[in-house]
């Protein structure tokens, strides 16, 4: 059966993917270099599935020390875990980390970017092996965050040598294949 909220959701999802599409049009914004821009026809997308968006709950790491995270440059950025996020996906309990830059969050005036990598049974399969990205811009208020795999992207290394990404620590790897977001490279 299909709902009206089902088909705000979906709407919603379908202009999430034209912005990053668009985004990725844009010479500004994007990660490719001209010639691929100019051959970009859009992202492969999973299909909108409501089921990959879940309610975690949130518990704070109110003491986490920060610490390097590596980067696909072998470099590390320094990290701090705000916190976990705990949730069932398919009828399965997951848990991932979230983060935030200590460089990032420190400079005045700068927006908080919280951080959500994953790692997945589709990892190096049908999508990016070094894994796919989440983030939040600020920090959702309560306990209870939404989760949506349907807004999996890609870090821009995918795509380019020239950017570096963080890695997904090892807490983040999930033992389920997420069909959700963005897919391939």
């Amino acid at each position: 059966m299909f709902f009206i909220q089902d088909d705000v959701y979906f709407n919603e999802i379908k202009k999430h993917r034209e912005k990053e599409n668009a985004d990725f049009l844009d010479p500004d914004k994007s990660p490719l270099n001209n010639k691929d821009r100019l051959a970009f026809k859009g992202h492969d997308f999973y299909p909108i599935d409501p089921e990959y968006r879940v309610i975690a709950d949130f518990v704070e790491t109110p003491k986490a020390k920060p610490f390097p995270l590596a980067t696909s440059r072998g470099t590390t950025k320094l990290y701090k875990k705000l916190g976990d996020l705990n949730f069932v996906l398919k009828g399965e309990k997951q848990s991932l980390e979230v983060y935030r830059e200590v460089k990032r969050f420190s400079m005045p005036g700068a927006k908080t970017y919280l951080f959500l990598p994953v790692i997945d049974e589709t990892s190096g399969r049908t999508n990016y092996g070094a894994g796919r990205y989440l983030h939040y811009e600020g920090i959702p208020e309560g306990t209870r965050w939404v989760v949506d795999f349907n807004k999996l992207y890609n870090p821009y290394c995918a795509y380019s040598e020239q950017y570096e990404c963080p890695l997904v620590p090892e807490p983040n790897h999930l033992p389920v294949a997420i069909e959700a977001g963005v897919r391939g490279y």
